[in-house]
């Protein structure tokens, strides 16, 4: 079938995507940011940048496309984000109407019997504008989904992984059946063989249920973490978030909206799914087990993505989602003469602004034991992968494109640097320097803001700097 899949990037997204093409599909893929790189760059799926808050982004993507997978959600999106969502799912209804979709699978979620929170009545009410056009609706709702990126799953790793005590509203007792992705992923692939599911709410469910304190000694026991967890009675969930607010990684908006929904009981009735597609359900145990296991793979994208085990250290208690500072300048330059002055980087100019601000940090890092002082760079001539520039390590090298290095100093978490380069026209470049920082825990968290108005100013005078170089060298090359 032709296939397209919004919110591709995602955490269900970028394993779906892989494994309708291994079924013989033919995928195309949205992405809300154009310069997002993609999870698979072995994959060439055609790609389109939509906005699903404007209807006119959304035609050219729905051309000649038979089912749509709709896996969006607006949690992160801050306080408003139910009323949006149900825009968005208007939009698209309408524009498949006037399309030849013949079907849309939505990826909700597990409800309770009545749904209070903003969260749970979002997905609900995203579910019945999506059938609102009259185009067929295939919704499978899931309850958490146990994979790296899971916002729920990532919150209470985040919590039992930095946490020895941990004092939690009585909400903490409510049960749910966590599901394993690969569960997730084969309902999700199977349901696109099944028109016959056309009007049907399917509820995916693991094998287990257990409340989420149970979940969370689960998660600590694969961790060799220990928490003692103690129930407050009179707890408000608003201060619990607000606790979560400096422990987790995930942003804030998005474990805000799970957390006001915890004191609702979920409800399932996963019999139906499980017999029109029957497959062995994996346990919480198995499915933790392999999690952990896929994050010590060694392989990476070219850019910077959230999750990406090599970004993280290749620890499961560095954050998943990556704190992130950037700055983009416009450089009269073309990308080789660009590329030119990241090729400097270690070298006499060492980062171009402020190395003095570099050096405390060398120094810093060399008091507790760490390499900070080791200077220099393995090829002055060029940078290759694998290759040091003082503390860095260089993991992608694309000539007048990218480059990504990863921190090496001693701190709490994993990080690096990103440098990308994107022409504009013949004669005119952008420049961005980001740093990305996947903290562990509150110290983790402590850390990243405690320097980060150093790195806004750092980087400010860097990329600053760097154009003013990179508009020299063109002048000479060009004279």
């Amino acid at each position: 079938m032709r296939i397209l899949v919004i919110g591709a990037f995602g955490t269900i997204g970028r394993k779906l995507v892989p494994a309708l093409v291994e079924a013989g599909h033919q995928v195309s893929v949205s992405s809300r940011d154009p310069h997002k790189a993609a999870p698979w760059q072995e994959l060439d799926c055609p790609r389109f940048t939509l906005d699903l808050l404007e209807p006119d982004s959304l035609p050219d993507a729905l051309a000649k496309v038979e089912l749509v997978y709709y896996l969006m959600h607006g949690m992160s999106d801050g306080q408003a984000h139910s009323e949006l969502e149900a825009i968005a799912a208007n939009n698209l209804a309408n524009a498949a109407s006037k399309a030849d979709i013949t079907r849309i699978i939505y990826m909700g979620s597990l409800v309770s019997a009545k749904p209070k929170s903003e969260h749970m009545l979002a997905r609900v009410a995203t579910g019945q504008a999506l059938a609102s056009s009259g185009v067929a609706v295939t919704e499978l709702r899931a309850g958490i989904i146990i994979s790296p990126g899971s916002a729920a799953f990532e919150v209470m790793r985040d919590l039992v992984g930095h946490m020895p005590l941990a004092f939690v509203p009585k909400a903490i007792e409510t049960k749910a059946p966590p599901i394993a992705l690969e569960n997730v992923l084969y309902y999700l692939v199977k349901l696109a063989e099944m028109p016959e599911t056309a009007g049907m709410v399917l509820d995916a469910a693991g094998p287990e249920w257990l409340s989420y304190r149970e979940l969370m000694l689960k998660i600590a026991n694969h961790l060799n973490k220990e928490i003692k967890i103690m129930v407050l009675l009179g707890l408000p969930i608003q201060l619990a978030c607000m606790v979560l607010g400096v422990i987790t990684s995930v942003p804030q908006s998005l474990a805000k909206a799970l957390i006001a929904g915890l004191a609702e009981q979920l409800q399932a009735n996963p019999e139906p799914l499980r017999e029109l597609i029957p497959q062995p359900l994996i346990s919480l145990d198995q499915a933790i087990e392999q999690l952990l296991n896929e994050e010590q793979v060694h392989t990476y994208p070219k850019r910077w993505q959230d999750g990406v085990p090599t970004f993280r250290n290749f620890s499961s208690l560095h954050g998943f989602y990556a704190k992130a500072a950037k700055k983009v300048v416009t450089v009269k330059a073309s990308p080789q003469a660009l590329w030119q002055v990241i090729n400097l980087l270690g070298g006499k100019h060492r980062y171009f602004y402020l190395n003095s601000l570099w050096a405390m940090r060398e120094w810093m890092d060399f008091v507790v034991g760490g390499k900070g002082r080791e200077h220099g760079r393995t090829d002055y001539r060029q940078l290759k992968v694998g290759d040091r520039v003082d503390s860095w390590t260089i993991l992608s090298a694309e000539e007048n494109d990218c480059l990504v290095m990863r921190f090496g100093m001693k701190a709490p978490g994993g990080g690096g640097m990103q440098l990308s380069i994107e022409a504009l026209d013949a004669d005119t470049c952008q420049l961005e320097v980001a740093l990305y920082w996947h903290p562990a825990g509150f110290w983790g968290l402590v850390y990243w803001y405690f320097f980060a108005p150093w790195h806004s100013w750092l980087l400010y005078g860097m990329t600053k700097q760097m154009g003013k170089l990179a508009e020299d060298i063109e002048q000479r090359q060009s004279a």
